[in-house]
């Protein structure tokens, strides 16, 4: 990462918008960032950092406190950095949640925390992550490949932190060394081996238990008894399947006799139904011969009906035109009611001419007053305006009257208020020293609470350790126990085994002697093999969590010392302010906090006090002003409403009483024309309405006409119509009316009587045919027994159907034995394989977690590796620095790097030839050593870092500390980090500093705020 151009607006120290553009260098790559304490110089790093991660390069001071002071109040902060990496450019932008006014109207509003992040391509923006500075941290945090912690470890070095990682006790500088280089995955794949051998053991546990339940399934107590169960099997089988073959042929001789006896059953059934239904039939004769007598009257009825038919339709035709008739002639009655009324009306509208002339007359004499009653509503109009407005102006001048009694209140307010924001402004100074010493003592109470928070849970942990390792113990001693009495029953029992061949007179094969006297009795109770294997896992399992046990109060018990041995370091920084309460410290710094916001807010709000006094000012000038000009437009508007009301009086005069009110003229006319063109409608719409009533009442008598001759034509038809009905009756030989109705019947009942006629006489040559055929099969038969029959078949079946099933049982039981002798060699293969891999993997988890060996885990063999690397780099650019004297090393006082203590480290003085503590040197050698460990960590980072490559450093130091050869010494070791390009940037304040190198980047400080620039002499 290479710096191009910071951009700094009202942040800090830097009330305006500061630019440095780190092109001004030209080629110098080592400069110094100088001015005096105070002026602003971390805050330049402060930008950088807080630009690329949301937090300032020592991550203390809180992202409120960023707000420049000297700043107006339109000015936002705001931070832009734009940074190379290799060819490609980057700009990142980020602003703190703040108050900024408002764009419409007074006051304020919140602006919320913002990030954005950019690749720049030529003159073109390419947004990588916008709005959501959590998105941002995570694309800067990719693009550099470090965090913020990180950060601040290799390229900006902030001051005062110089001295963390070398004094750091062995835990915090093990938790350093896990977050810088990740080794927190190297214990990962200790807890993955570890797990991967439990899984596997584990898995052994589920083979052994699935051959048991294999050899219990099969019902043999092992593997060895299956081939002579399966051989039984196949012998019970061949058996079984001679009895199955008898009961076969049984069973089929059975069936044919009970089919026979079916059949025979079956013909005689037959004949008697063939008999029945001939029978029904010859009872449906009677029947039939009614319904073929009603068929053939049905038929003569069809040359009838067209007559009937004329008939019915002649005298419904009547029946249609007496109803119209009767409709016609209600019409023609209306019509000319409607006619009488239409001439009464015309009547009465042509009476009223005399009133309509009248009217006329009225309506002139109206139109003629009209221009003098126009001229009195004007000069009513105008009286009414002037006297609004003189009341809207004595409202006004009351109005601009209190307005200036309120301007005046106003002014001495603000002079008041500016009074009391200078006493606030000139407390600032003051108020930040004692917030930032209260808060450094609220960090260093948080710091113990946690500590102490720490040494219980510690302790706690500890106990619950001793608790799980004594029940560890206990369960290691029991399985012993058990697994030393199984040895010894089966020592027992091979004792027995030798002592079945003992003779008298023949020596013993352990002893040599030929006398028996108590030779070993077998015991009942004899483990196999199986249960001693379960037992030595048992008693391997044990010891195995007894192991680990150990390790947890080992491990317990190093996190409760050092734990309090925290609590102590961080109880002596507190000193006596020891007692104090986390709560009370924090009351204390919110109302140091409060004060000082105040201050803050009193210089800020200084200026604009001042200007609110000046518009104070101006605003009651302005109010008496208003008041003189108000006053002098009501004199006026009084004399114009004072000559409207006399006009307004003439015109009164000259005209009626009842027209003065106004719109009475206009309303008269308008009544007066109204009612003119109201009965001249009248009478217009009367003659028009008595036309269309004369001619609907002359049509309606001529249609009532017309319709009386269709009815009698109609009722001559009917007439002619009934005559020929009467013939037709008599030609089909009907005694009437009457008679032709009773033997009518429609198209379906008639067909319905002729298909009810041949179905019968189907059925009946049907019946006789199955009668002749049912007669000749059943000759001779006799009913059998059909129950005997069913019962010798069913006995037949069930023994043919118990020999099957005994048979599936018996195959089903042979495939399930095969299946299980298959099963258990498969599983005993899978066995021997995952023993092999459950033995590589224990042995791996082992070394991994240092139970073998020098017994280091993986992840504190690689931190003592990374941190022998980070020594060997700082001890090359010390021994510079000390002319050869001083050199780190990891302290060797103790080889167990499962102990914190594994990573302490110590200087090696080649004065002395001997090593010593690092707290033991002086504050020169101290700041030297700090510098080179700090070097050497950025240099280890790096290389760690996937390869990527610093291009720039900002150290963070005063050198205060350094005579005038060490300071030489460290100079020179810092311009050495400039080869290969890389951009070196010291910060410091020393004059000796300042004359040794000629690129500087100076900050001068001002009543306004500060101001930087680069110059190069």
């Amino acid at each position: 990462m290479k710096p191009l151009k910071l951009t700094l607006e009202a942040f800090g120290p830097y009330a305006g918008r500061q630019e440095l553009d780190f092109a001004d260098l030209k080629d110098q790559s080592f400069f110094l960032i100088h001015g005096p304490t105070g002026a602003g110089k971390t805050s330049l790093l402060d930008g950088i950092s807080y630009a690329l991660y949301g937090e300032t390069s020592g991550g203390l001071r809180e992202t409120r406190d960023l707000r420049s002071h000297f700043a107006a109040a339109d000015i936002p902060t705001q931070v832009v950095f734009d940074f190379a990496l290799g060819d490609r450019r980057y700009r990142v932008e980020r602003s703190p949640e703040q108050q900024v006014p408002r764009q419409r109207g007074e006051g304020t509003k919140k602006q919320p925390y913002a990030a954005n992040l950019w690749e720049l391509q030529g003159e073109a923006e390419v947004p990588l992550a916008t709005e959501k500075p959590t998105a941002v941290d995570a694309k800067v945090a990719d693009l550099l490949g470090f965090k913020a912690s990180q950060f601040r470890q290799v390229v900006l070095l902030p001051q005062g932190r110089f001295q963390e990682f070398m004094l750091a006790g062995s835990a915090e500088r093990q938790a350093i060394l896990q977050t810088l280089f990740q080794t927190i995955r190297y214990a990962r794949i200790s807890e993955a081996l570890a797990d991967e051998e439990k899984v596997l053991k584990e898995a052994l546990r589920t083979a052994h238990a699935e051959t048991r339940q294999l050899l219990a399934q099969a019902g043999v107590a092992a593997a060895q008894d299956l081939p002579g169960l399966l051989q039984a099997t196949a012998t019970r089988l061949e058996a079984l399947v001679a009895e199955q073959t008898e009961a076969s042929g049984l069973l089929e001789r059975a069936d044919a006799a009970l089919n026979e006896g079916s059949r025979a059953a079956e013909r005689l059934a037959e004949r008697a139904a063939a008999r029945a239904e001939s029978e029904r039939l010859r009872g449906l004769a009677r029947i039939m011969d009614a319904r073929r007598t009603e068929l053939e009257r049905a038929r003569r009825c069809e040359a009838v009906t067209p007559a009937a038919v004329r008939l019915e339709e002649s005298l419904a035709r009547i029946q249609e035109l007496e109803q119209e008739e009767t409709c016609l002639a209600a019409l023609a009655s209306e019509r000319a009611q409607d006619l009488a009324r239409a001439e009464a009306v015309l009547t009465d509208a042509e009476q009223h001419e005399v009133r309509r002339e009248e009217l006329r007359r009225t309506i002139q004499r109206l139109r003629d007053l009209e221009p003098k009653l126009e001229a009195l509503e004007q000069a009513r109009q105008e009286a009414r305006e002037a006297a609004l407005e003189r009341s809207r102006l004595e409202d006004l001048a009351g109005w601009q009257k209190r307005r200036v009694e309120t301007s005046k209140q106003e002014l001495s307010q603000q002079r008041l208020l500016l009074q009391e924001t200078r006493t606030e402004a000139s407390q600032l100074a003051g108020r930040e020293g004692l917030l930032v010493l209260v808060r450094q003592r609220r960090s260093q109470r948080e710091d113990l609470d946690r500590a102490i928070e720490a040494v219980d849970r510690a302790a706690t942990a500890l106990e619950a350790a001793q608790e799980t390792l004594l029940a560890t113990q206990q369960a290691v001693q029991a399985a012993r126990e058990r697994h030393r009495g199984l040895q010894e029953q089966r020592l027992a029992a091979q004792a027995a085994r030798l002592a079945r061949d003992l003779h008298p007179g023949q020596p013993c094969p352990v002893c040599g002697s030929e006398a028996h006297p108590h030779p070993a009795l077998p015991s009942a109770d004899l483990p196999d093999d199986q249960e001693m294997r379960q037992s030595q896992e048992q008693q391997e399992d044990a010891e195995t969590a007894q192991a680990r046990a150990q390790d947890a109060a080992a491990s317990r018990r190093a996190a409760l010392d050092t734990a309090r041995a925290r609590r102590q370091d961080l109880a002596e920084r507190l000193g006596e302010h020891v007692g104090i309460s986390l709560e009370d410290l924090s009351i204390f710094e919110t109302r140091h906090r409060e004060d000082l916001d105040r201050s803050r807010s009193a210089e800020a709000g200084l200026a604009r006090a001042e200007q609110r006094l000046a518009e104070a000012e101006a605003a009651r000038n302005l109010s008496e002003a208003q008041l003189s000009e108000t006053n002098q437009r009501l004199s006026d508007l009084m004399v114009q409403e004072a000559g409207a009301k006399a006009r307004m009086q003439l015109l009164e005069d000259a005209l009626l009483q009842e027209l003065r009110v106004p719109g009475a003229l206009s309303t008269r006319r308008r009544e007066a024309e109204e009612a003119l063109a109201e009965s001249e409608a009248r009478l217009k719409a009367a003659r028009a309405a008595r036309e269309p009533a004369q001619a609907a009442a002359m049509q309606a008598q001529a249609e009532l006409k017309a319709h009386a001759g269709r009815l009698e034509a109609a009722r001559t038809d009917s007439w002619n119509a009934n005559g020929a009905f009467e013939d037709a009756l008599a030609a089909a030989h009907f005694h009437g009316r009457t008679d032709f109705d009773l033997a009518r019947r429609s198209a379906g009942e008639m067909e319905s009587l002729a298909a009810s006629l041949e179905t019968h006489a189907a059925e009946t040559a049907a019946a006789a045919d199955r009668s002749a055929r049912a007669e000749a099969l059943a000759e001779g038969l006799e009913a059998p027994d059909l129950s005997a029959l069913q019962a010798a078949r069913d006995g037949a079946q069930a023994r043919f159907s118990s020999t099957g099933e005994a048979l599936g049982r018996a195959q089903s039981e042979q495939a399930a034995l095969q299946r299980l002798e298959a099963a258990l060699t498969r599983l005993e293969a899978k066995r021997e394989a995952e023993e092999r891999r459950h033995r590589a993997a224990a042995s791996l988890a082992r070394v991994a977690r240092g139970e073998e060996g020098d017994r280091v885990s993986f992840e504190r063999f690689v931190q003592g590796a990374i941190l022998d690397e980070v020594l060997i780099s700082a001890s090359e650019r010390l021994r510079r620095m000390s002319k050869q004297r001083y050199a780190l090393r990891r302290a060797t006082v103790s080889t167990d790097l499962r102990k914190a203590g594994g990573l302490q480290l110590e200087i090696t003085d080649s004065h002395t030839g001997r090593a010593r503590a690092v707290s033991s040197l002086s504050g020169g050698e101290g700041f030297q050593a700090s510098l080179a460990l700090a070097l050497g960590l950025s240099d280890v980072v790096q290389r760690h870092a996937g390869g990527i490559r610093l291009d720039t450093v900002f150290i963070d130091e005063g050198f205060g500390s350094l005579d005038s050869e060490a300071l030489d010494l460290a100079l020179r070791t810092l311009e050495d980090l400039n080869q290969g390009g890389r951009l070196v940037g010291l910060i410091s304040h020393l004059e000796e500093v300042k004359a040794r190198i000629p690129a500087r980047l100076e900050v001068t400080p001002g009543p306004g705020g500060s101001h930087a620039r680069f110059r190069i002499e």
